[in-house]
């Protein structure tokens, strides 16, 4: 019996320690689990910070550079370059963008600039600031920070070459202050232990964090020289830094481990280098280990209480990292990588719903920071964002992208009912009473991407480029604007870049040509009075591209002024040519001006000294400006055309009727010649109440003096009611379409001949 007792002891002791090594083991495989786990969560958000604060340094340097790229283009763009002259321009211009010094660079690296607080300096060296000679090569530079001497910090220098006629003739630089790109990258990552800097391929730090636990560290340069990376690690690091990819990395630096992740920016091949001491992501485990510790020498029940609680510990650290790492830290709602994980989750169910994704964004929101200050908002945003979600039904969701961009994922029922939920929320932020007591009315433009069941290949950012594209493409009309998305609007926007890739070689082969459409003299025997010069462009890949494919981009891109200029003188050129060689011209060549050429400095006498160069006769050119322009800068218009009239000139008005048609324009401005817009010439069920107005029209025209032209005339009867109220010249398919200059001239001798024969 003794023995049969010391059996089952020894068994149950054998057991006991057999349990107790189990759940020693157990414990530290769960640990080490836990840890692991602990690990690639870690890795994974600091990955995702990385990527955000790499997303918000990249926007803020291309915005830095499309900014500057704008400038130095309509810099060059121009004839005269006045550089000294223009740097109150660029100051101007520099209060929307803050950068702390504009200004001119020349090849010697000698720079004229000015602060932004209106401060100008001359014959600045910059040329060891590492620009100089990469920019008036070509390139756009963004430098290293630098320590700024004038400013007494440090400092990054933006430089962009300024073409003119094919060459490099000044750089234009910026400087703004490091502390700009410390802000950007010092996200909230652990409470605020975490921190970011940027290095080059090589390791040099480019940009340094701000956070405190760096100051011993202030003086290395190099990543590589500061921390005792194996050297397995170096080499790992820098493959990963030549082939631009992302990676993870452990060293223990002044007794302290710590874990750092490396994502490249789309910079200069520079890298965001993110680091968080371990200690702070395994303080909570190493709680956990004494705890096992204390569970293996107390007791089972302690051990399973405690393991519980680890569990639960374990839960609660996993959910606070992911709310970190998902949360967009303005509205409180998820962000952008959570949006992209629930989005595909959502899609790649079977599902019995259709969806539609929308890309949105406000109207002029500057304006509205500007106005009301970034207080409101963020506020604004906040109640946008409330809106959305309240709006929100089961198996949608949304995010804001980045600013004032919200991106939404909504079941689709039909136009009808997308459009109520669409101006239900665009009343909703007209009522934001910050900006509705002050009269001030926020406007929301929208693209729709319905997503089909065919749309399996295309990615998230696929489907929301194509709603971007749809949002684009009404974000410039008035008003709160919404539009689905089309393969046609993609076909457009393709369309229009061949375009603008295209227009610079297009104009210097002579691929834009004037075609000219006849103006009638209707009072006496529909004689020949003149002609409209209209821009065709012949190309010899796509053939005839009508005015409408084209003059829309090239009056948004500004192209237009090129292009106007470059008509008035072929006008000129070609009035010359026949008048030397002895061929009767009409008495006169109507040219368009656009509004944005009117705006340029020097336009009036460049325009002067072309009809001088080419010696045309005064009152045989007219310059036809659209009544839109006279409405916008009334007392600049009137000096302008003032001016061109003391010149020879002759000055009419445009699609009168077609916009804004106030009678103060005609009474306040002396125009030679005043064009009835085509719309009144519309059958429809107004024609009568349309003839009276073309009849007052005409009246009052003729009481100031004026000359009118009735344009887009396409029919004999319409032809005999303008005879009988008294309108001077028609032009319209009644008579002629525009026609090339041959044909012109063969319409012109025709007409002369036809007078003889009378």
């Amino acid at each position: 019996m003794e023995k049969k007792q010391k059996i089952v002891q020894q068994r149950i002791y054998i057991i006991a320690a057999v349990a107790c090594v189990a759940f020693l083991l157990a414990s530290v495989l769960f640990l080490r689990y836990a840890i692991d786990e602990n690990k690639r969560e870690t890795q994974e958000y600091m990955q995702e910070v990385a990527q955000q604060s790499k997303l918000a340094v990249d926007k803020q340097v291309q915005g830095d550079f499309q900014t500057l790229e704008g400038i130095a283009g309509i810099l060059g763009a121009m004839d005269n370059l006045d550089f000294e002259a223009l740097l109150p321009v660029i100051n101007d211009i520099n209060q929307e963008n803050a950068f702390i010094r504009m200004g001119f660079t020349d090849r010697s690296g000698l720079t004229d600039g000015v602060d932004i607080d209106g401060t100008v300096y001359k014959d600045i060296d910059l040329k060891d600031k590492g620009f100089v000679e990469r920019a008036y090569a070509g390139e756009e530079v963004l430098t290293k920070t630098q320590w700024a001497e004038t400013n007494d910090f440090w400092v990054n220098y933006y430089a962009v070459p300024i073409w003119h006629n094919g060459e490099v003739v000044k750089v234009l630089c910026a400087v703004n202050n490091s502390g700009a790109f410390s802000e950007i990258m010092d996200t909230s990552m652990f409470d605020g232990k975490g921190y970011a800097s940027i290095i080059d391929k090589d390791g040099n730090y480019i940009i340094r964090s701000n956070h405190p636990s760096l100051d011993q560290d202030r003086d290395a340069r190099n990543l590589f020289e500061l921390y005792p990376f194996s050297t397995e690690e170096k080499d790992r690091m820098r493959a990963d830094f030549e082939r631009g990819e992302s990676g993870f990395v452990e060293y223990t630096h002044r007794g302290v481990r710590m874990w750092a992740s490396y994502t490249p920016l789309e910079v200069n091949g520079w890298y965001i280098f993110s680091v968080v001491p371990e200690a702070e992501i395994n303080e909570t485990f190493t709680m956990m280990t004494w705890g096992l510790v204390g569970i293996i020498v107390g007791a089972i029940l302690v051990f399973v209480f405690l393991m519980v609680l680890i569990k639960r510990t374990n839960d609660k650290g996993i959910r606070a990292l992911r709310k970190m790492a998902f949360t967009d830290q303005l509205t409180g709602y998820r962000n952008y990588p959570k949006f992209l994980i629930d989005v595909r989750k959502m899609l790649g169910r079977k599902r019995d719903k259709v969806y539609s994704l929308w890309y949105s964004d406000l109207k002029n929101f500057k304006t509205v920071n500007a106005m009301f200050g970034y207080d409101v908002g963020d506020r604004i945003l906040k109640f946008w964002a409330g809106l959305i979600e309240s709006d929100m039904r089961e198996g949608e969701t949304f995010c804001r992208v980045s600013g004032d961009n919200f991106v939404v994922l909504r079941e689709y029922i039909s136009q009808e009912e997308s459009l109520r939920r669409f101006h239900w929320i665009v009343s909703s932020l007209e009522a934001f009473p910050d900006t509705a007591k002050r009269g001030y009315k926020l406007e929301m433009c929208s693209g729709i991407y319905v997503i089909g069941e065919d749309d399996g290949d295309m990615t998230i950012n696929d489907m929301m480029d194509a709603a971007n594209v749809a949002q684009k493409s009404v974000k410039n009309l008035s008003g709160a604007r919404v539009a689905f998305y089309s393969a046609e609007m993609h076909k457009k926007i393709v369309r229009e870049a061949e375009m603008e890739a295209r227009m610079e070689s297009a104009l210097l082969n002579g691929e834009f040509q004037v075609y000219m459409q006849p103006k009638i003299d209707i009072q006496h025997g529909d004689t020949i009075a003149g002609a409209e010069a209209l821009v065709r462009w012949i190309s010899p890949k796509d053939g005839f591209l009508a005015p409408g494919e084209f003059i829309p981009l090239f009056e948004r891109n500004g192209f237009v002024i090129r292009l106007d200029e470059y008509m008035f003188e072929s006008v000129c050129r070609m009035y010359r040519e026949r008048l030397d060689g002895g061929l009767k011209m009409p008495v006169v060549i109507s040219v368009n001006v656009s509004r944005l050429c009117m705006l340029q400095p020097g336009f009036v006498e460049r325009y002067i000294g072309i009809k001088n160069q080419y010696r045309i006769p005064d009152r045989c050119i007219e310059l036809e400006f659209t009544e839109s322009i006279a409405f916008d800068n009334h007392a600049l218009f009137r000096s302008i055309v003032k001016e061109f009239q003391e010149n020879g000139f002759l000055c009419s008005l445009d699609d009168f009727g077609a916009g804004h048609s106030s009678l103060n324009i005609l009474k306040d401005l002396p125009m030679d010649v005043l064009k009835i817009d085509m719309l009144f010439f519309r059958e429809g069920e107004n024609a009568h109440r349309a003839r009276e107005v073309v009849k007052g029209i005409v009246n009052m025209a003729k009481a100031l003096h004026m000359k009118t032209v009735a344009e887009g005339v396409e029919s004999l009867e319409q032809v005999e009611f303008l005879r009988r109220i008294g309108c001077d010249v028609v032009q319209g398919y009644v008579f002629s379409k525009p026609l090339p200059i041959a044909e012109f001239d063969d319409f012109v001798a025709l007409c002369e001949k036809r007078e003889e024969n009378q």
